[in-house]
């Protein structure tokens, strides 16, 4: 039996695995990564620390799974997108920091694009509405506060692409990542010379080649196998960004299927046979992970990171509790949810923690717990996090349903498929039924699904996908609490409303104390 491995390259959250040929899996390793904010509004991460971790994961992975390395058919990669990684023509890094999506140094510059029109040019011909995360805004601001940093790149990549130049030693890029960068001609699928010349950019000779996710992209060099344990020489796939991974990885792979990913983000992809501009821009357009697909596009900024931040600072209690007794953390918060009653006695929450990018752009949102009483328990707070997320979700996916887009089935990955009480929860506040795969890191399976080509296991990602794919749980709405939800779904909305230059005037003035 064939076996392959998939390395997945989350913004907090690095992930290895290695798959049978049948999409079962055999061991899974993972490690924490850091996130710098050196300064507000600024997020980066350090590309040599990545490789290195990485290196662990797999090596660990390895080790775990009891499997020789020349038992590995292929490797695939899956990666966090809107990072910018430069290297330079000795083949190092340009940038001793990658600017990743959660960045919004740009917003200056972004403002003044809109007030230009560029924006509208932008998402005509890339499919993308114009926001601080994207790479054409990373690389507007390097050119005019970094311009010398810009004068020694060679390549500008994305994580991914970083991760695989450092284990084959070859540089490309894939359409999944290429597509979302701001710089891609959506109609011609190629780097567009007329968003480069429009933002005088001068930046044509840096872009990479680009490839499909699931085409060949080299080998295992022998020093990326001193470090990660892997046979010189083992086929390493292109790869495709986080999304498109886990869009394929859950099987969402046919017109009609949509994908939700409440992970560091929320993420809400709708597939189409063909690329579909809307009018009001208010949702953007990515390659799929497959061939001749197309992903309609929301993403909210902040989703799962808001339960996590909630644990790591208030949940002390439950971390002890969880160590001393054998339980996850998370198991633990997901039995307090249960305690709260629907609309969680009265709390609504807002998880804009770092600004909001969809439905709209507002870098000055900040996340808010409404509705605090002398009768209000911890249950109430972590179940209002898990409402607030879902009210979030479905702000995002209306978008797709106001435009008359068809929507038959949604799946569920990231780490809200761990949770019943939070599935149940989203299925009740978007009254449809909830799908989980039984993989629940859908992003790595997508990777091995895209790698599983390369070792001529299957004839293309649609194939591989429906054979390795399957739905282990279906969350029905609850009707009772569908009416109650849709209620207060209404307010989640008219409360941001009503603070909406609030933010502006609240963000200035935090800056000027």
């Amino acid at each position: 039996m064939a076996f392959l491995l998939g390395v997945d390259l989350g913004t907090m959250l690095i992930k290895a695995a290695i798959f049978s040929e049948k999409g079962e899996l055999v061991s899974a390793t993972s490690k924490e990564v850091a996130v710098e904010f050196p300064r507000p509004g600024w997020a980066e991460q350090d590309p040599e620390t990545l490789w290195k971790i990485t290196c662990n994961v797999i090596k660990s992975c390895l080790r775990k799974s009891g499997i020789s390395s020349s038992e590995i058919a292929g490797v695939g990669l899956s990666g966090q997108m809107h990072g910018t990684f430069l290297i330079n023509h000795n083949r190092e890094l340009a940038r001793p920091k990658a600017i990743i999506w959660l960045d919004s140094r740009s917003q200056e510059i972004l403002n003044e694009y809109y007030q230009k029109g560029f924006a509208g040019t932008i998402y005509e011909r890339t499919g993308w509405r114009l926001i601080p995360s994207m790479q054409v805004m990373h690389l507007s601001w390097l050119k005019r506060n970094e311009p010398e940093t810009l004068k020694k790149s060679k390549y500008f990549v994305a994580c991914k692409d970083f991760i695989r130049y450092k284990l084959t030693g070859e540089i490309y890029t894939d359409i999944t990542d290429a597509s979302v960068t701001g710089l891609f001609s959506i109609s011609n699928k190629s780097w567009s010379e007329e968003i480069t010349q429009l933002l005088n950019l001068d930046i044509d000779d840096i872009l990479p080649e680009i490839r499909m996710p699931w085409e060949y992209a080299g080998e295992i060099t022998p020093e990326a196998a001193k470090q990660t344990g892997l046979k010189a020489g083992t086929p390493v796939t292109i790869g495709a960004g986080d999304i498109c991974s886990t869009a394929l990885g859950a099987g969402v792979i046919e017109p009609g299927q949509l994908c939700i990913i409440i992970g560091t983000a929320g993420i809400y992809e709708l597939v189409t046979n063909k690329p579909i501009l809307d009018p009001e821009k208010t949702y953007s357009i990515v390659c799929h992970a497959v061939p001749d697909s197309w992903l309609l596009g929301s993403f909210q900024m902040t989703a799962g990171a808001c339960l996590r931040l909630f644990k790591d600072e208030f949940c002390y209690e439950e971390i002890i509790k969880a160590r001393k007794y054998g339980n996850k953390v998370y198991e633990l918060l997901d039995k307090k949810a249960e305690q709260s009653p629907v609309g969680s006695n009265g709390l609504i929450f807002h998880p804009f923690l770092h600004g909001e990018r969809s439905p709209f752009v507002k870098p000055a949102m900040r996340g808010l717990l409404f509705g605090l009483s002398l009768k209000t328990k911890k249950e109430d707070v972590v179940r209002s996090i898990l409402e607030g997320v879902g009210y979030a979700a479905k702000d995002n996916i209306d978008v797709f349903k106001s435009k008359n887009v068809d929507i038959r089935e949604a799946r569920v990955t990231g780490g809200i498929s761990n949770s019943p009480v939070w599935c149940q929860i989203l299925a009740d506040i978007l009254n449809m039924n909830i799908l989980v795969p039984s993989i629940r890191d859908s992003g790595i399976l997508g990777s091995i699904i895209e790698a599983s080509i390369i070792a001529k296991l299957y004839n293309n990602p649609k194939e591989a996908a429906k054979k390795m794919v399957r739905v282990e749980r279906i969350f029905e709405p609850n009707r009772h609490n569908a009416e109650k939800y849709l209620k207060l779904y209404s307010l989640y909305k008219k409360l941001y409303t009503l603070l909406w230059d609030f933010y502006e005037e609240f963000t200035k003035t935090c800056l000027e104390l």
